[in-house]
C-alpha cells in the first residue's frame, strides 16, 4: 500500500501529538475568563522550550560536523 497524498507521519505528529499543544493554545485564547497574563506566559514557556530544543539540536549537529565530517 502507498501513501499518495500524506505519510502517516505527518498524521501522527500534526494529529495525535499536536492535538493537546492546539487545544491548549485555543483555551488560552479563546477560553473566559481571559487572563492575557497567563496566556503571555504560556506562550513565552512554550517558545522558550521550542528555541531551546532546535537551539541545542543545531549546536549539537554543528559539533558533530565538526569533530566528524571536517578534513
Amino acid at each position: 500500500m502507498t501513501w499518495d497524498v500524506i505519510n502517516p507521519g505527518i498524521w501522527v505528529i500534526f494529529g495525535v501529538i499536536g492535538l493537546p499543544v492546539y487545544t491548549l493554545f485555543l483555551g488560552w485564547f479563546l477560553g473566559k475568563p481571559r487572563e492575557y497574563s497567563t496566556t503571555v506566559l504560556g506562550l513565552s514557556v512554550f517558545a522558550s522550550l521550542v528555541l531551546s530544543l532546535w537551539g541545542g539540536l543545531y549546536v549539537v549537529t554543528m559539533l558533530i560536523r565538526f569533530f566528524f565530517f571536517t578534513g
